[in-house]
């Protein structure tokens, strides 16, 4: 791909292929497929149901064709931001990536899972699904035809924030996260700051660190409607810095300033850190190299440094996003091939002994628990023995599934199952990683990690052995009614379990 690359741009860097626009757009056009093999995925494409189409899959001429139109638009200029790799990691943290600290894995690797966490985190590919994007064949958003105001529009939120907010508020805090503790919490909470000033009048914002050394200028140009109701927020954006030119911005401050000292352009302060204004350089960089070289909204004389975007709600990401983000293949520490597990516990695997060292002092917690464990693999179902049971008498049992990663709308609130529509199988988020499950005592046990995004029953009907070695571990655990052990998916409905060991400390889950 590499050389295809360079013969079509003869005369970029690498630095310059490593800042092309991504393409993670096309993913849409893939979707996920049975596999011979258990722990394999695999993809085809919709069009042509091929999983190996030379067509829709041909990344080298799609990743080209990209960059050679987004090289023609006149309209994004991007504002430059140094991001280091551990600040990528930090942020990726801050949206519930995992990454381990000790991890080697390259940073074009880093680069894809934080490219990959904004979009996701935007909904990207949901909501406009072939870019270019031109904001202007969507209609202009307005109180008449809006339901709610922007600022009710970009909110977004999860079971897991939401229970976190509740028991801070039961401890007399205001929220879970207090500020600059949680740069994407942040970040949100200054996007929902442009949209309440918005729906006030007021278009112009500055956000700066608390000691006025780094700052960027934000003008609201436009609100549009996409087909689903979600707000995009068209906005030119600059860059001040003690050591960037002062014509960038100053003249821009100047001009705002005086019509806001005259009450006809009110001027919105933002405090944010340098963390959080690199973090939002970067949503809108990505977003402005997407923009139709169509669009050409007016500017002012003082804004002709900006650059053009545009901001879409970002919300916590969703368990299958975690898990695709956070997982890879291969070694646990950088994602070579592997040659050799962990010898005490079988559970981490590795590219060779530099690796295993470098890996010793996160694992050893997680090794000496399940050192001589006995593993014993379980399947599990879908629908508890009580409702099958209940069907066969005629009767229904209803219920719903939460995970933490759940969003707070209507509809994800009123998907009730049943014996006639059972849950569908999770997908498997945690990949060769173990992961700490809760088995909890009853008819039939019920099974789930931290996250939800794995909730099951394990059935004296549907595994009489697994639910009899399991049920014979309770009194192991707290007040007897739940026992926390490690686990790795083995299939489709299958769980491979370290049933006699525990860990070194009970989590609060």
């Amino acid at each position: 791909m590499m050389d295809r690359l360079h013969a079509a741009f003869p005369t970029f860097t690498e630095t310059d292929f490593m800042n092309r626009p991504p393409i993670s757009y096309i993913l849409d056009k893939a979707v996920e497929t049975k596999s011979s093999r258990p722990k394999e995925r695999v993809y085809e494409c919709r069009e042509h149901n091929k999983t190996d189409c030379s067509i829709c899959f041909d990344w080298a001429k799609l990743t080209i064709d990209n960059m050679k139109r987004q090289n023609k638009l006149k309209n994004s200029k991007a504002i430059a931001v140094d991001i280091t790799r551990q600040e990528k990691m930090k942020f990726l943290h801050s949206m519930g990536i995992e990454l381990l600290p000790s991890t080697r894995l390259p940073d074009d690797a880093i680069e894809r899972k934080f490219r990959g966490a904004i979009d996701a985190s935007q909904s990207f590919s949901k909501l406009i699904q072939k870019p270019p994007f031109n904001p202007s064949s969507f209609p202009l958003w307005s109180k008449k035809n809006a339901s709610k105001s922007l600022l009710d529009s970009v909110k977004r939120g999860n079971m897991m924030e939401a229970f976190a907010n509740a028991q801070a508020r039961s401890q007399g805090k205001e929220n879970a996260w207090d500020m600059y503790e949680n740069v994407f919490v942040d970040i949100r909470q200054t996007i929902m700051s442009l949209a309440s000033g918005f729906d006030n009048g007021v278009i112009s914002a500055i956000a700066q660190d608390k000691d006025h050394s780094y700052a960027i200028c934000i003008r609201v140009v436009e609100v549009r409607q996409l087909d689903n109701g979600v707000p995009a927020i068209v906005v030119l954006y600059c860059r001040g810095t003690r050591d960037t030119p002062a014509n960038d911005t100053i003249p821009w401050v100047q001009e705002v300033l005086s019509k806001s000292a005259s009450k006809t352009v009110p001027l919105l302060q933002i405090v944010a850190s340098l963390e959080e204004q690199k973090l939002l350089l970067a949503i809108l960089n990505m977003n402005a190299r997407r923009l139709s070289d169509q669009f050409s909204p007016k500017r002012s004389r003082s804004e002709g440094p900006f650059g053009l975007s545009f901001l879409l709600p970002l919300a916590p990401l969703g368990q299958q996003d975690v898990g695709a983000l956070t997982n890879h293949t291969g070694c646990t520490v950088c994602g070579k091939k592997t040659t050799s597990r962990c010898s005490q516990c079988l559970s981490a695997e590795y590219c060779g002994t530099e690796c295993q060292k470098l890996h010793w002092k996160e694992h050893k917690s997680m090794c000496n628990s399940l050192k001589g464990g006995e593993w014993i693999t379980v399947t599990f179902s879908m629908l508890p023995l009580e409702t099958r049971l209940a069907a066969k008498k005629g009767e229904k049992l209803y219920f719903t599934l939460f995970n933490k990663s759940s969003g707070l709308s209507a509809d994800a609130n009123r998907k009730v199952y049943d014996t006639d529509n059972p849950p569908p199988i999770p997908s498997n988020i945690h990949g060769d990683n173990s992961f700490l499950v809760k088995l909890q005592k009853g008819m039939s046990v019920i099974i789930y990690d931290r996250m939800r995004s794995l909730q099951a029953y394990l059935c004296s009907d549907v595994d009489p052995k697994g639910y009899e070695k399991t049920m014979a571990q309770m009194h192991t655990g707290p007040r007897g009614i739940k026992v926390y052990r490690w686990a790795k998916r083995t299939g489709e409905s299958q769980l491979s379990v370290c049933i006699n060991k525990a860990p070194l400390i009970d989590p609060q889950w």
